[in-house]
C-alpha cells in the first residue's frame, strides 16, 4: 500500500512545489515508484519542473471526468519511475470526492503518491485526505510561519501533520536569525520533519529537471523521505544542513 503525502502551504512563495518535487526525486532514488498529482488549477508547475510541459495534452480534469488516471499520466524527464498528472490548465474547481476515489484506486500501483495542493486554506479539500501525511511547507519568516499555524490548527486532529522549513540559510545562524528556531516550530504548531537549505540548484530545477544526488538539498530531501518511510533518521545540527 503506497504512502500518500499532501504538500500544503498557507501562502505562496514558500517553494512548496519545489519541495514536493525534491521529495519525489528522493523517493525515486530509493527505488520507489512515484506519482505526483498537481492540484494547482491554472498555475500548474510540476509539468515544467519535470520537463513534460510541451507534451501535455490531457490533465487532471480529464482523469476525473472519465475516472481514468492513465488518461493524463506522463513520465518525468530523467526519471523512469516518476509519473505526473498535471493540473487543469485553466482555473477550475476540482471534484475532490472523485479525486479521492482515484487516489484510493492507485495506492497499490505506487509506493508514494504526492498531492501538491495550491497555496491557501481549503480544509474541505484537505480533510478528504485526512488519512494522508500532511507536510506544511513554510519559509522561515513570521508571515509564512503564522500561515502554517493556521493550517495545522484547522486540519482534522487525527491527521498526521508535519512541518518542513524551506530555504534555510545556515549563514544566518551567526547573525542570530535562527537562534530560536524552536519558536518557529512552536508557532507553526506542527512537529518538524525536516529542513531544506537554500540551494541555488533548486532554482534551476525547472531548467535541469533533476537534482544532483550528493548536493545539500538532495541530502535534506533524502533524510525527509526516509522519515516519511518510518526510518529512524535523527535531525542534524543546523550548521550541517
Amino acid at each position: 500500500m503506497g504512502i500518500t503525502v499532501c504538500t500544503v502551504s498557507g501562502k505562496g512563495g514558500t517553494g512548496k512545489s519545489t519541495v514536493c518535487s525534491g521529495l519525489a526525486i528522493a523517493a525515486a532514488n530509493k527505488g520507489g515508484r512515484v506519482l505526483l498529482i498537481d492540484l494547482d488549477s491554472g498555475l500548474r508547475c510540476l509539468d515544467t519542473i519535470f520537463g513534460i510541459d510541451d507534451g501535455v495534452v490531457f490533465d487532471l480534469s480529464d482523469s476525473i471526468r472519465e475516472f481514468n488516471s492513465g488518461k493524463a499520466l506522463y513520465k518525468a524527464a530523467n526519471y523512469d519511475n516518476i509519473f505526473i498528472i498535471p493540473a487543469p490548465a485553466s482555473a477550475e474547481a476540482i471534484d475532490f470526492e472523485k479525486l479521492r476515489l482515484i487516489v484510493d484506486s492507485l495506492k497499490e500501483s505506487y509506493d508514494y503518491i504526492f498531492l501538491d495542493f495550491p497555496a491557501g486554506v481549503d480544509f474541505d479539500a484537505y480533510n478528504k485526505f485526512k488519512d494522508s501525511l500532511f507536510l506544511i511547507v513554510s519559509a522561515s519568516d513570521d508571515v509564512s510561519t503564522k500561515a502554517a499555524g493556521v493550517i495545522s490548527s484547522g486540519i482534522s486532529s487525527d491527521t498526521d501533520v508535519r512541518l518542513i522549513i524551506n530555504r534555510f540559510d545556515r549563514d544566518m545562524i551567526s547573525a542570530g536569525f535562527y537562534k530560536n528556531i524552536d519558536d518557529v516550530i512552536d508557532r507553526a504548531g506542527a512537529r518538524l520533519i525536516g529542513i531544506v537549505p537554500a540551494d541555488g540548484e533548486l532554482l534551476l530545477l525547472s531548467r535541469n529537471h533533476k537534482i544532483k544526488p550528493k548536493g545539500r538539498a538532495a541530502k535534506a530531501f533524502d533524510r525527509i523521505i526516509r522519515r516519511i518511510s518510518k526510518e529512524n533518521v535523527p535531525l542534524v545540527a543546523l550548521k550541517k544542513i
